[in-house]
């Protein structure tokens, strides 16, 4: 699969909650993502992913790399739009990254997160 942290100016995390009936993680906190589609590639998934999760258009795109040789995970700091959540989610949150640990997360959100510290605030620009 692919994901995207998306941050805000303050720096808050945007998490979505998962479905109960989700396949992957039910009822836990994560990244907006899922699968990669025939034909596309884990940025294009990702980016398209974010766009379907949440109704934001995310710009300036790093890849942060492959957690749990399953998930190619990306950040962005720089989005248009407003959150409007889909079916796939029963609620989302902007939260501070000291809060991370108060919500019952998703395999490698913290790992994730942590690895996007180590990410230039202006990377190679991948979109």
């Amino acid at each position: 699969g692919a994901a995207i942290l998306v941050l805000n100016p303050e720096g808050d995390v945007l998490l979505l909650k998962r479905a109960p009936e989700s396949h992957f993680a039910p009822e836990q906190w994560g990244f907006p993502g899922g699968k990669i589609e025939a034909g596309e590639t884990t940025l294009e998934a990702a980016i398209r992913e974010t766009k379907e999760e949440t109704q934001l258009r995310v710009r300036n795109v790093r890849s942060l790399g492959i957690f749990n040789n399953a998930v190619a995970a990306y950040v962005s700091d720089s989005f248009e739009g407003e959150v409007k959540i889909d079916f796939e989610h029963t609620d989302w949150a902007w939260v501070r990254p000291t809060d991370l640990d108060e919500y019952d997360l998703a395999p490698s959100v913290r790992e994730i997160y942590d690895a996007s510290l180590c990410s230039p605030t202006r990377g190679e620009g991948e979109t």
